[in-house]
């Protein structure tokens, strides 16, 4: 083996040595902002699971004072704080947490899994009350695409199948994947309460996803009813492409109450784990017709 060969080898190894190295002791890993958060949301959760109802009380509050948590771990850990104190009746201190849900999410849909009437009823009377009773009137209908392509208009549609006499314009919001902020796009109104957006895709030689989600809106632009959320948008693949072309269409999504549907990939995919996924506004019902 000649010298030239072994001092290359020997480099080789060092630089690989280096690579997978763990990193000193006494030296801090770094850790997401928001990992406090984190901690604390799942410690409250399962104190929920568990019926410890004072003790989630107790761990969450300060994840809605922590500046780091996202505005999504907020309004959870809100939702929790409001339900545990609506079961141990502080019926006061489960309003006032579930206002705090509604002014941070007006478009907010309750995630309790224990279908209790009351806490339904509860969390009804409140949302009326900050948001209106109009905002459980409305029941949408989305057409949503399968796919779209670079440099060609894509449309979405949306149809009020009931409550559409209260609707005042419909809006799609939608941005790139790793961009902060939602462009909107204002739907037109055609005919038999049908809005339809149109969303203009710049040409592009490779693939992205976007990622949207619609609004129904009312008198002052009281939200009354969603399609999706801007914590769990509806995601859309774009191929490469460039030149104008029609839109198509994939399945029809029947969204009772402005139902959350979270859309995959390679296609429109319901997140459901014993049956439809609530949506964002009631009843939250979905039904998926061929």
């Amino acid at each position: 083996m000649s010298t030239r060969t072994l001092a290359v080898m020997v480099m080789v190894a060092a630089l690989a040595a280096v690579t997978v190295a763990p990193p000193p002791l006494g030296v801090a890993v770094a850790q997401p902002a928001d990992a406090r958060a984190r901690k604390l949301l799942a410690a409250g959760e399962q104190f929920v699971t568990d019926l410890e109802y004072r003790k989630a009380i107790k761990v969450l509050l300060p994840v809605t004072r922590d500046p780091s948590a996202s505005r999504a771990q907020r309004v959870r850990a809100w939702e929790l704080i409001a339900l545990s104190r609506f079961i141990v009746g502080d019926r006061g201190g489960a309003r006032a947490a579930f206002e705090r849900v509604l002014e941070a999410d007006p478009g907010f849909q309750l995630r309790d899994t224990s279908g209790s009437p009351r806490i339904r009823e509860f969390f009804a009377e409140v949302r009326a009350a900050v948001l209106g009773a109009a905002t459980s009137d409305v029941d949408l209908e989305h057409a949503a695409p399968r796919a779209g392509t670079a440099g060609k208009r894509l449309e979405i549609e949306v149809r009020a199948t009931r409550g559409g006499s209260t609707v005042t314009e419909v809006v799609v919001l939608h941005r790139k994947v790793g961009v902060l902020a939602y462009d909107s796009a204002p739907a037109r109104p055609i005919a038999d309460d049908r809005w339809r957006a149109a969303l203009r895709l710049e040409a592009s030689r490779r693939s992205s996803t976007i990622e949207y989600y619609v609004e129904a809106r009312g008198a002052g632009g009281a939200i009354l009813a969603r399609i999706a959320t801007p914590d769990a948008p509806l995601i859309l693949e774009i191929s490469p492409g460039g030149g104008d072309g029609r839109p198509w269409y994939g399945r029809w999504y029947v969204i009772g109450g402005a139902a959350a549907v979270a859309a995959g990939a390679t296609g429109a995919l319901i997140l459901a784990s014993d049956g439809p996924a609530d949506g964002t506004l009631p009843p939250g019902r979905v039904t998926v017709t061929p």
